[in-house]
């Protein structure tokens, strides 16, 4: 398709040509993506693209038409020249793009928060049963603290105890956990 055959020849129509030519060029450069990578997606040839662009690709199919618009993503009536705001609708879709990022980061730091919450249960639970174990061992051996390491195994079950009465479990989530 080197030299395609002009078949309009009113002027109104190749000056229509040229602007969807030069629209087709400006969407698939915004994405910067060359002709041949693109022509694929288009179900077209290179040449095809090019002569498209360059507004001698006569006539325009509407099915590439078509296909520019769904691979570009942009409007055919941005593509015919119709409208002058696809711009708006690309900075419209870039907020759009941000928002479904920003919502997937919080559902990602949702997620990893029940995980951290349900650890937290896990590890409360296991250190109430701990303490209820030592306290038990330490009233049955009454000289505990006099054997080696007595003393800060017991700092170390004192801290525990704090830690528990600063941030308790109900019953319902230690009998869970």
């Amino acid at each position: 398709m080197t030299n395609p055959k002009i078949i309009y020849t009113n002027k109104t129509e190749i000056a229509i040509l040229k602007v969807v030519g030069a629209r087709l060029k400006e969407a698939r450069e915004s994405l910067k993506v060359t002709q041949m990578h693109a022509a694929p997606f288009l179900g077209t040839s290179v040449q095809a693209l090019i002569d498209a662009e360059s507004g001698r690709l006569n006539p325009l199919p509407i099915k590439f038409l078509k296909a520019a618009a769904e691979t570009y993503s942009v409007s055919t009536d941005w593509l015919l020249g119709l409208v002058e705001w696809e711009k708006e609708d690309a900075g419209r879709d870039l907020l759009a793009g941000l928002q479904r990022i920003h919502l997937k980061h919080y559902a990602e730091l949702v997620a990893r928060q029940a995980e951290a919450d349900e650890i937290n249960g896990h590890a409360q639970a296991a250190l109430s049963e701990i303490v209820m174990a030592f306290e038990a061992f330490q009233k049955a051996n009454a000289g505990f603290i006099d054997m080696p390491a007595g003393a800060r195994l017991l700092r170390a079950v004192s801290a525990a105890r704090k830690i528990n009465v600063a941030h308790p479990i109900s019953k319902k989530q230690a009998s869970t956990v």
